[in-house]
Formats: structure tokens, sequence, C-alpha cells
């Protein structure tokens, strides 16, 4: 009877824990981007307060400012680099005139049309499927859609604001307060586990900042070589290039899935470019060359990048990284999918800590230490 009253305790305080985390799962997400935030900030700080100025260390709190300082200017020049760009990429899309297109191109789409004609009769015989992508594009992105959102802009504003301040002030504690984590979750669990979560709260720390660092990188990376094949290569306007470049660099942070879709995002932006500028070479021909362009850098981040980031930075098998990411997206989608290696990154520090006894945990967290 008093193991059927445990259980039950332990399983009212998870429904409750649970429950608490789901109500104030806006606070738990500022908290998580500050985690992230700061261990992306940390090295910098490590690096400040080891300078020294006539015998005096660099203060921590004014390393943690500038560094978040840092942080946030990079964010900022990013937006603003990019904003201009994108207003133009909008306009180039309202402008298509899709009587610019080749005679190849046009042959193509006929037999595509006639195919899903003869499929369903009831879309009617004057059915064209470029019509129909590029009137819905222009929906999408129409005067009206930006109007509605304009007319939103303002409560969006004051929630990312709230958003922003709460994950920056966050940040900033845990930059300057070294081991804040460490202490509250020491003061929380018995003393006989102490040196267990301290150890484990410092291998975590040092896992992810190096894994959030890496994929920062590795975004970057791939933003730059697609970025340069699209202008040197495929003579893409640059300014259109950066923003394809970019957005398939913050695309590929999400495991396998977002590179195809920034391999498709940069097939349209070719489609559409091909169309307003009437180019001499092929169409097909145009959009093969984008797609090796970025296929060839997904290879190169398959073999090079993601080794280095997802092996070395938290110790893990990438057979066995994929697994997870598999299982993370059929519970959670997307968000599972970003969240995957993190978390993964998280249990495994804590089972080689708490459950070292075993064998197959012996076997999987091998590598960490």
């Amino acid at each position: 009877m008093d193991k059927l009253a445990k259980y039950l305790m332990i399983a009212g305080v998870t429904a409750i824990v649970l429950f608490l985390g789901w109500y104030f799962r806006s606070i738990l997400l500022y908290i998580a981007l500050a985690v992230v935030v700061a261990l992306i900030g940390k090295p910098l700080v490590r690096i400040l307060t080891k300078i020294e100025i006539k015998g005096r260390h660099f203060p921590r709190w004014l390393a943690a400012g500038l560094s978040l300082a840092v942080i946030i200017c990079l964010c900022l020049s990013l937006f603003l680099l990019m904003a201009p760009i994108i207003g133009e990429f909008v306009q180039l899309i309202n402008s298509v005139n899709l009587k610019s297109l080749d005679t190849g191109a046009y042959e193509v789409l006929n037999r595509v049309n006639e195919f899903i004609i003869r499929s369903d009769p009831s879309v009617g015989e004057d059915f064209r499927i470029e019509v129909m992508l590029f009137n819905y594009l222009k929906d999408f992105i129409n005067l009206n859609t930006i109007s509605n959102i304009v007319v939103s802009l303002a409560s969006f504003l004051a929630d990312f604001g709230i958003g922003a301040f709460s994950v920056i002030f966050i940040a900033f504690f845990l930059l300057m307060e070294n081991g804040i984590i460490s202490n509250t979750l020491t003061g929380i669990v018995p003393d006989k586990y102490e040196d267990k979560v301290r150890r484990s709260i410092k291998s975590i720390n040092n896992l992810l900042s190096r894994y959030f660092i890496g994929i920062t990188l590795e975004a970057l990376l791939v933003a730059l070589l697609n970025g340069m094949g699209l202008i040197f290569i495929a003579k893409v306007d640059p300014k259109l290039a950066i923003v394809v470049a970019f957005s398939s660099g913050i695309l590929n942070i999400i495991p396998y899935l977002g590179p195809v879709i920034g391999d498709i995002l940069a097939l349209i932006m070719g489609l559409i470019y091909h169309i307003n500028n009437g180019l001499e070479i092929n169409l097909l021909v145009f959009l093969l060359i984008i797609l090796g362009i970025f296929v060839a850098t997904q290879l190169i981040d398959n073999y090079i990048f993601q080794p280095l980031i997802y092996s070395n930075s938290v110790k893990a098998h990438p057979l066995e990284i994929f697994i997870v990411i598999l299982i993370a997206g059929q519970i959670g989608g997307i968000f599972g999918i970003i969240a995957a290696v993190p978390f993964y990154t998280v249990l495994r520090v804590i089972a080689s800590e708490f459950l070292s006894q075993s064998k197959f945990i012996q076997k999987l967290t091998s590598n960490i230490k």
C-alpha cells in the first residue's frame, strides 16, 4: 500500500509539473531561448574576462553586456541587410510576366497541363498550372495581404518586444552570474546528488555551447557557398542571390527537411528570375545549374560540416543522431526536429551520470567524458 501511495504521489507531482509547464509555456520558451543565447555568448565572455588592464580583470557584468551587444548587433545587421532585399524580391514576384517564358519551357508546361486535364477533366480545358501557381503566389504576398499584416503588426511588435526583452534580460544574468543554473538545481536536489548535478550541468554547457556555435557557423557557411554559386556560376543578381542564400542557410538548421525546402525555394527563385529577365540560357539548363549548386553545397555540408558539428560537438554517432531526429520529428514535427539534438544531448549527459551502472548507457555515452 505504501508503494502504491508513493507511485500515486509521483504521478500526481508529474501531472502538476506537466500542467504548469504547459500553462507557462511562453515563459519556458523565453528561458530556453535565453539559455541558447547565453551558450552562444559564453565563449566570448570567457575570452573577455581573461583580459587584464593594469592588473585588474575585465568585469564579468561588462563582458556579459558586450557579448549580448555583439549578438544583438549581428542580428540587427542581418535584418537591416535583408529587409530591403526581401522587398525587392516581393516586387520581382509581382512583376512576373508569363508571356516571357521561352518556347522550350512552354512545351514542358503544355505537356503537364494536358496530363492534368486528361487526369481530371473537371479543371476545364483552359487550365494552366503556371497561371494557377503564380496567381496563388501573388495572392499570398499581394497588397491586401500586406495590409492585413500591417494591421496586426502593432500587436506582434508588442509581443515580440516583451519576448525579446525577457530573453535578453535572462540571458544577461545567465552570462554574468556564472553557475546560476547549477546553484539553483543543486539547491533543489538531495545533497548526495549534488556533485553529479554539477558535473552534468558542466558537460551540458560545454556540449551545447559548441553545438549552437557550430550550427550558427554551419548556417553562415552554407549561405556563403550558395550565395557565391548563385552569383558567380548562375550569374543571378547579387541582391536576389543573398536573399535565397541566407534563407537556405537559416533553413539548413532544420536537419534533413530544411535543405529540401531551400532547394525548392531556389528553384522557384530561378524560375521567376529567368522569366523576368528573359535570359538566353534555356530555362531547364538554368534550373539544373541552380539545383547543382545547392546539391554540391549540401554534399559539402553533409560530409564536412555536419560530421564536425554533430559528431564532435555533441559526441554522438551520425546514425544515432539520425534515428533520434526521426523519432523527434514523429513526436513533435518541425519543432521536434529542431530540438532533437540539444534535448538528446541533455538526456545523454544526465544518463551518463545517474545511470552509469547500465552497460547500455555506458556504451551509449562512452564518448561524452
